[in-house]
């Protein structure tokens, strides 16, 4: 198959990763390619050499006294620079022959512009229903050409009153780049992920205070602001150490040391991939409430308390060294696989396929 993988544009598409997004983007670029599928990323002009780039152009494709007009008039020129990228990927798109479209990229321009390809197109959604997001999937609801997959059940949960859901794919990881730690240390908690609000940093790092416990903070400051404010003061206290932002093999280390990994997002996160990191190195996750941690932690690999709640987190991190880290492998192995995502997205390609070429022969 010829593959159109259409990733969002503020970040490459390569290590070390910004986030989940742009992992499980590059793990199924990779894994589509070892599969003999021929496939061009839509993304960041800074993405992984290795693949075929189309670069999402945000800039130098008008004038930019044009964006400065539009400023003038109350128009975001970030967001006017953003929709006119895309509408230039799906031209270019529409214009390469490709067998199938899958998009990766949080924007509505992809899915308002997707009928007209003519081919189908896959919308994998990750985030909740924001605005624009539900405004272009409302917009082609009624839509034979285009699928969307939730990453989780409890994501799809929320957005079935607006679209058609077609199937859920949890995403994964690469297992053979997350491997327990041999003779782990556990003399420590790990907090890994972007420092931001909706992340509750501050939280994970109240409670292993609370616990007497030290904490290692990995991840890139994607939120100064906050940082600035609740995580920066708590960094000064004893016990707290911000390694800054790791690689995947640095993290490998970090995760499979660690005596438990805490998860403190505050908003309802549509999958966490750092639950499955943690779990494939041997792990076991304190997790807040909440989105899809009930979908991938289990009574044998990880505790979930309260909402925000600092004391239970800190109880929690006490008890946790009872579970057992060969359970947090095996239950990766059985449901954070990488391979398990691409099967499930290969498997809807070919249907998908088969279903188009059902209709040209119908009308035929």
């Amino acid at each position: 198959m010829k593959i159109a993988i259409i990733a969002h544009c503020l970040h490459p598409i390569r290590e070390p990763f910004e986030g989940g997004l742009e992992m499980v983007t590059f793990l199924l670029c990779r894994s589509l390619m070892e599969r003999g599928h021929t496939v061009h990323l839509y993304g960041h002009r800074d993405s992984d050499a290795g693949f075929i780039i189309k670069p999402i152009k945000t800039d130098k494709l008008y004038p930019c006294t044009l964006f400065t007009e539009m400023q003038a008039m109350g128009q975001e020129p970030v967001a006017v620079r953003e929709m006119l990228a895309y509408s230039s990927v799906m031209q270019s798109i529409s214009e390469e022959g490709y067998d199938i479209v899958h998009n990766h990229s949080l924007h509505y321009i992809p899915i308002l512009m997707g009928n007209a390809l003519g081919l189908p197109m896959v919308t994998s959604i990750h985030t909740p229903a924001f605005p624009y997001l539900r405004l272009g999937a409302q917009g082609v609801r009624d839509s034979e050409r285009q699928t969307f997959t939730m990453v989780s059940k409890s994501l799809a949960g929320t957005w079935a009153p607006i679209i058609p859901i077609s199937k859920v794919v949890y995403n994964g990881i690469d297992l053979s780049r997350w491997k327990p730690a041999l003779n782990p240390r556990a003399d420590y908690v790990l907090w890994c992920g972007r420092i931001c609000p909706e992340k509750g940093t501050d939280y994970a790092i109240e409670a292993a205070l609370l616990a007497g416990i030290p904490i290692k903070l990995a991840g890139p400051i994607s939120n100064r602001e906050y940082f600035d404010e609740k995580v920066a003061p708590l960094i000064e206290k004893e016990g707290v150490t911000y390694v800054g932002h790791k690689t995947q093999d640095e993290l490998e280390s970090l995760f499979g040391n660690a005596l438990a990994m805490l998860f403190t997002s505050t908003w309802e996160e549509p999958y966490g991939l750092t639950l499955a990191e943690s779990l494939a190195c041997g792990t076991p996750v304190i997790a807040f409430e909440g989105g899809a941690t009930r979908e991938i932690l289990t009574d044998q690999t990880g505790i979930i308390v309260g909402k925000n709640d600092i004391k239970a987190l800190a109880n929690a991190i006490l008890k946790i060294g009872k579970l057992s880290r060969l359970e947090c492998r095996k239950r990766a192995e059985a449901c954070c696989s990488h391979e398990i995502m691409v099967d499930a997205y290969l498997e809807l390609y070919e249907q998908l396929l088969k279903q188009s070429e059902y209709k040209i022969q119908t009308v035929l």
